[in-house]
């Protein structure tokens, strides 16, 4: 039987965004030359931050001696288990807590397992690339984070830029200062959760930029 695959990640933007303070954006493709110039090739230069587009943050980028993003172990992101949440239902700028989740979870009629990744949906994803982006950022509450780590969740995202809109104290980022799991931010969830069962098979392979807080990644659903 062909397994069926559903892309949940986004795109790096090919315009420069960092002029216009998109920050959904982070980068840009920039022609490097011209095939009808050179009559060769034609390729593309790379210009972006490590937090681009779908990423993967790693805890170096709150803790200074923690795993870069290309220690980051393969079993998290090769056809890793993975479920989602529909944590939709609450307005922007309101936490995220262990209730919600427990409350999601017996929504989507599964249990979680030591090694799964969670996905959380939040509906932020029908903003992608529109100026109020950020504005419907729910925060991960650090003890809903507390609460994923707790049940074996190493790795787990969000369909919205950020885990915290606090960015002065980020509770939730520091948590990776004393344990050791990895963030999916900007994942492409909507209109994706329409058809995505909660459980799936995920691939979620960050680029090994050496010493890199984050990668780029290409998360796609492997559905059996």
């Amino acid at each position: 039987m062909t397994s069926r695959l559903i892309d949940l990640s986004h795109d790096v933007p090919k315009e420069p965004t960092f002029a216009s303070g998109e920050t959904f954006g982070r980068g840009a493709v920039l022609g490097w030359s011209l095939l009808s110039e050179t009559k060769l090739v034609q390729t593309s230069l790379l210009a972006f931050s490590d937090h681009v587009s779908t990423h993967i943050d790693a805890p170096a980028h709150f803790h200074p001696e923690g795993k870069t993003i290309d220690e980051m172990p393969p079993e998290l992101f090769m056809e890793t288990p993975a479920l989602w949440l529909d944590c939709s239902r609450k307005e922007p700028g309101e936490e995220i807590t262990p209730e919600e989740l427990e409350e999601a979870l017996g929504g989507a009629g599964e249990d979680i397992n030591p090694g799964d990744a969670v996905l959380i949906y939040t509906g932020c994803s029908k903003r992608w690339g529109k100026p109020d982006y950020r504005d419907g950022v729910r925060p991960v509450s650090p003890a809903a984070v507390q609460w994923l780590l707790g049940r074996g969740v190493r790795l787990f995202g969000v369909d919205g830029p950020e885990i915290d809109t606090d960015p002065i104290e980020w509770p939730a980022h520091k948590l990776l200062r004393t344990h050791e799991f990895y963030i999916i931010e900007n994942l492409a969830l909507w209109p994706t959760v329409i058809e995505l069962p909660h459980r799936f098979r995920m691939v979620a392979a960050p680029l090994a930029i050496r010493s890199a807080t984050a990668a780029p990644c290409r998360v796609v659903a492997i559905i059996a």
